[in-house]
């Protein structure tokens, strides 16, 4: 965006011209609404043309020669005539027009001179009484409220903005203070709350009705003044968001009970229009912090598929470019010790199998339920509520009360929501060159140039930035990428994994008595059930609903390594690579002690896509099939506008915490420990009978140990023996030798891990092309076999009504089975 006038003198921010723009009128004809205008022709134009003309405005007044030169004061020069509107009483006296201006020394003599007061036509003043009682003082303003005092419009708008600032202060519990300021007040809000006949009624209805009183003075308040409109005008607002009709809207404000629909279009259109300066503003309010971004895609789901006359669907494709910032954390260096934040290897494959061997493979050879065990202190709690808390965790309702930081927007700013695809590498750039536009215009590079910006993304977002990245490290500029780029760290976002939570709590109340019947089986039907229900599922619910919530980084880190070893046995392309490049990034600026590191460990929850997910979880509550794109972008802006103005919807707006109640959950996962017992006792009757195993090095059948070369003579022998969660077992004295890791498995995870990386490096250091695919990969499905299971539900539907006494009797029963 340049300055219309594009001439060599122009420097600084770049405005538009709106309708409130205060343009001089002998500037009329030359600055237009809609023009863009720099710093330094809008000083020209706009700022020194209106001092000019204020300087030099003289008095009106026909007399003013003459009433000056009686004055004392005639000989001195007035450096300030103090001009004011000429009041409406003189104005057939003196036959001025109603614009016309006169100072105050005129305004006084004219009352006194018999040339005027002796007219037909004349209207003396209205005479002023001192009641200091009736004085009050809002800001940094004074107002007087008596009969006598007339206020002009202006008066009465900055009046209308002192009062909405206090109101929106106060509390339920704040109106009695307002009698404090009138004494005609004094038990008027007492009268209308007895009215309620408040003794009969619950506390929680009182405080509604409280509510109602207060909203109701508003309104009275407002049919008295126009300006006082604050609580119609967040009605109107609110209602439109709501999807009410635009003819809805003008009924209730016909009833007094909303503003209308033109004057919701008109301050949401205000309010969309200056968000480039909302943006600038933030920015700077927020340059000592850290920032982190979002840049995903979003498409309309009112859609139609079928073609019509003019177009062949009207899907639209928008990119969603989101800031958030702490104000606890600082601004972080892109360079610490004279280290780049960008490994110089890339992702660093002899780095991470370093790490497997030296540490995780240790880790990851228990279950994740045994290693969460340790954990427990340093965990959310496992109580009923956060066990509801956990079955709403993607849940984006604003609405709910639990989490309300983490659903808010409040630190968070809409950079820009624009009509874009999001496919290839290209596109990306171009939108993250959007956000670098944003300091240019701030005329503060300086931060791109030295300081890291986070940005959370899905995976084609981190796969298509770390190229361009990797491109702009390897070939500089000959790349075509700005240095900019630089200055974004692509990081994988936690892994929003959906699943049954009820699966795991039926599975742990019975685990003991399960594991206990088949001791150390190596059957593969048993070992892939344990594994599943002992380590996948409750691995994936807690990774992101428990550890990285919790902020628990250690523990968030060994589960990124566990989740990328379930994604690499599935053989799930694309996500068996995401992990290892953050693992990678965590380990270089671990082993460097570059800052990133330890805001990180810090700062775990902030790192986050969930922002996001809320925002487009609002534009699609808030759009509709009519709207078309340009009206999806101005709901966006408006949406990022009004984030933190919550107390119309804090006050009125009713929220909710879904509930299950306790004893429902406990029989739903009861119902599911059922369904495990009788799955088990099916496994059990078939140990020895599963050939379907696809694994290069399978546990032994025939022995107990798996290792190469087994130091007990009896390798058949189990009971000094432990079986690892990949289902390889040793004898303790063999697994001592190998450091307490299975090697087998990681002779495999190493291997994989290598040619992934191999793979992905190859991706990033392609040079852009003209006619750009996207660079992630299509998904492959292995499995051709139909799945002709019974279905759970079916299954549970044939149970009896009478769940725990079931449980009870299954329970014991398996409790006195001997073990295998």
């Amino acid at each position: 965006m340049s300055c219309s006038f594009n001439s060599t003198d122009c420097k600084g921010v770049i405005r538009t011209m709106t309708n409130n723009t205060k343009i001089p009128i002998t500037q009329k004809e030359t600055i237009l609404v809609g023009m863009k205008l720099c710093q330094t022709h809008y000083n020209k134009f706009i700022i020194n043309e209106a001092y000019s003309l204020k300087h030099n405005e003289t008095c009106s007044h026909p007399k003013h020669d003459e009433y000056k030169s009686q004055s004392k004061n005639a000989n001195k020069r007035s450096k300030n005539l103090n001009l004011e509107k000429i009041p409406k009483r003189l104005i057939p006296i003196l036959n001025l027009d109603e614009t016309a201006k006169i100072c105050s020394l005129c305004r006084k003599k004219t009352d006194n001179d018999p040339d005027y007061n002796m007219l037909e036509e004349y209207t003396a003043p209205i005479s002023k009484k001192k009641d200091d009682d009736n004085i009050l003082t809002m800001g940094n303003h004074t107002y007087s409220f008596r009969k006598d005092i007339l206020y002009n419009g202006e008066e009465l708008k900055q009046f209308e903005s002192d009062y909405q600032e206090i109101i929106s202060q106060l509390t339920i519990t704040d109106e009695i203070s307002l009698k404090t300021e009138d004494a005609d007040l004094i038990g008027f809000f007492d009268e209308l709350y007895q009215g309620t006949n408040p003794k009969t009624k619950s506390d929680k209805t009182n405080n509604s009705n409280k509510k109602k009183l207060v909203s109701l003075c508003y309104f009275l308040a407002s049919i008295n003044n126009k300006y006082i409109n604050g609580i119609k005008a967040d009605i109107g607002s609110y209602l439109q968001t709501s999807g009410a009709s635009a003819t809805s809207i003008d009924i209730l404000a016909n009833l007094g009970l909303s503003v209308s629909r033109m004057t919701v279009n008109r301050q949401k259109k205000i309010v969309s229009d200056e968000h480039e300066q909302s943006v600038d503003n933030y920015c700077l309010q927020n340059i000592e912090k850290m920032f982190v971004l979002n840049i995903d895609d979003y498409h309309n789901i009112h859609r139609r598929t079928m073609p019509s006359l003019l177009e062949t669907h009207n899907i639209f494709h928008f990119v969603t470019i989101l800031l958030n910032s702490n104000p606890n954390i600082p601004r972080i260096p892109c360079f610490s010790n004279n280290i780049l934040i960008h490994n110089p290897k890339g992702i660093d494959s002899k780095l991470i199998i370093k790490k497997f061997e030296n540490y995780f493979m240790n880790q990851i050879g228990k279950s994740y339920y045994e290693q969460n065990e340790l954990w427990k202190n340093l965990l959310i709690e496992d109580s009923y509520e956060n066990r509801i808390e956990n079955l709403n965790v993607h849940n984006y309702d604003g609405r709910i009360q639990k989490h309300q930081e983490l659903r808010s927007l409040n630190n968070s700013k809409l950079v820009d929501f624009i009509l874009h695809p999001l496919h290839s590498t290209k596109d990306y750039i171009e939108c993250s060159n959007l956000l670098f536009k944003v300091f240019e215009r701030l005329e503060n590079t300086d931060y791109l140039d030295h300081y890291i910006i986070p940005i959370i993304a899905d995976w084609p977002g981190q796969v298509n930035i770390r190229r361009a990245i990797t491109l702009r490290i390897n070939r500089g500029i000959a790349s075509g990428i700005s240095k900019q780029i630089l200055s974004l760290i692509p990081m994988i976002g936690p892994l929003h994994i959906s699943l049954n939570n009820l699966t795991f709590n039926g599975w742990k109340k019975i685990r003991k008595v399960i594991m206990n019947r088949f001791k150390n089986s190596k059957d593969a039907e048993y070992r892939m059930m344990i594994d599943l229900l002992d380590n996948s599922i409750p691995l994936t619910l807690d990774i992101y609903a428990v550890l990285f919530r919790s902020g628990y980084f250690e523990g968030y880190l060994e589960s990124v390594v566990r989740v990328w070893v379930l994604f690499q046995r599935l053989r799930r392309h694309n996500y068996n690579k995401a992990p290892l490049v953050f693992l990678s990034d965590v380990f270089y600026w671990e082993l460097n002690n570059h800052p990133m590191a330890n805001v990180l460990k810090k700062n775990l929850p902030i790192f986050n896509d969930y922002f996001v997910e809320n925002f487009h979880s609002s534009i699609r509550s808030q759009t509709a099939e009519s709207n078309n794109a340009l009206q999806i972008i101005q709901k966006a802006k408006i949406i990022d506008a009004e984030r933190n103005n919550n107390s119309f919807k804090e006050s009125f707006i009713n929220s909710r915490n879904p509930t299950i109640f306790q004893n429902k959950l406990n029989y739903l996962e009861r119902k599911v420990s059922l369904f495990l017992f009788s799955l088990f006792d099916k496994i059990y009757h078939n140990i020895g009978n599963t050939t379907q195993i696809n694994n290069t090095y399978k546990p032994a059948n025939d022995n107990f140990c798996d290792a190469e070369k087994c130091l007990l003579p009896n390798n058949i022998d189990s009971s000094n023996g432990i079986v690892l969660i990949c289902g390889h077992g040793f004898h303790k004295e063999c697994l001592t030798l190998y450091n307490d890791k299975c090697n087998h498995c990681f002779n495999y995870l190493s291997f994989e891990a290598q040619k992934n990386i191999n793979t992905l490096t190859a991706r990033l250091t392609t040079p852009l092309k003209n006619n750009e695919i996207p660079l992630v990969e299509e998904k492959i499905n292995n499995n051709s076999n139909e799945n002709n299971d019974e279905n759970i539900q079916s299954i549970l539907e044939r149970l009896e009504q009478n769940i725990d006494n079931q449980f009870e009797i299954l329970y014991q029963e398996w409790s006195n089975y001997d073990s295998l």
